[in-house]
């Protein structure tokens, strides 16, 4: 099959929060991004990637206790192969946190932002990117549930 006429295609992403319960931490998503479907290429190029970045998350943390936490991030099952799932967290301002850039999801939880203060309540973006190479073929429609979870750090 012509590289060009290859449809690569992720069905929307449906967000669950994780809270980990610690003094009055939480973490919050505004909703879900949409659909992400890979559908062009150029032929003799790997196929187009796609991005959505209109969810945000809200991080809340306690007033007394630990310093510093962390958001980790993680999905339900892996990733079609040669099918790779990026998030990017903005670092929420006033937070004093660090972002770790794009991190390539998995069942693994990932640090995506670190060395966030107490006392601290800020929302930012969050920008989903989804990357196929041509040797993903036709991948059929699918759906993760990517979790966030606020934790102590280090």
């Amino acid at each position: 099959m012509p590289l060009a006429a290859r449809l690569l295609a992720l069905a929307a992403l449906p967000l669950l929060v994780s809270v980990r319960a610690l003094g009055a931490q939480t973490i919050t998503v505004s909703g879900n991004p949409g659909l992400l479907r890979i559908s062009t290429a150029i032929p003799g190029s790997q196929p187009t990637s796609v991005s959505d970045a209109v969810t945000t998350f809200t991080v809340n943390t306690p007033t007394s206790g630990n310093i510093k936490y962390q958001v980790l991030m993680s999905l339900n099952a892996n990733m079609p192969t040669n099918v790779t799932l990026t998030a990017t967290l903005a670092v929420p301002a006033g937070s004093a946190g660090v972002s770790s850039g794009a991190i390539a999801l998995d069942v693994t939880p990932r640090s995506v932002i670190n060395s966030i203060k107490k006392n601290y309540s800020g929302t930012a973006a969050i920008t989903y990117q989804l990357v196929a190479t041509a040797a993903a073929g036709v991948v059929p429609n699918s759906s993760r549930i990517v979790t966030l979870t606020i934790t102590t750090f280090p």
